[in-house]
């Protein structure tokens, strides 16, 4: 029969040889042990994860903007490319803003890239 340290906040469990084994911090278990409690990560691990996104979703967007930033500084650029400019840099600037929201980084609201527009 298998024996089990089971940790009191179900964060996981190991093998053991019997009840003399288990510390304060365990209860004993013969039999399949309880599946472990997931943990959550940490506020901390959240916006290290979030600003992570984020500056990928920066890089994304300047490569977009520098050809329409291009095209405006040559006095090419089409109408269109102008307004699709101008919806990048409104893109970029909600991005590095997410820091600022109430429920940031636990709930992190995405805005919408100009490509979802399309």
């Amino acid at each position: 029969m298998s024996k089990y340290a089971v940790r009191n906040d179900g964060h996981g469990w190991r093998a053991i040889g019997g009840p003399d084994d288990i510390a304060a911090d365990e209860w004993y278990c013969t039999g399949l042990p309880p599946d472990p409690v997931p943990v959550l990560p940490s506020s901390k691990e959240l916006s290290v994860d979030a600003k992570a996104v984020r500056d990928k979703l920066l890089a994304i967007a300047a490569n977009r903007m520098g050809p329409l930033q291009d095209a405006i500084d040559t006095e090419s650029a089409t109408e269109e490319e102008v307004e699709s400019l101008l919806r990048w840099k409104r893109y970029r600037i909600a991005l590095n803003r997410i820091e600022m929201q109430e429920k940031f980084p636990v709930d992190v609201e995405w805005p919408m890239s100009p490509d979802q527009f399309q």
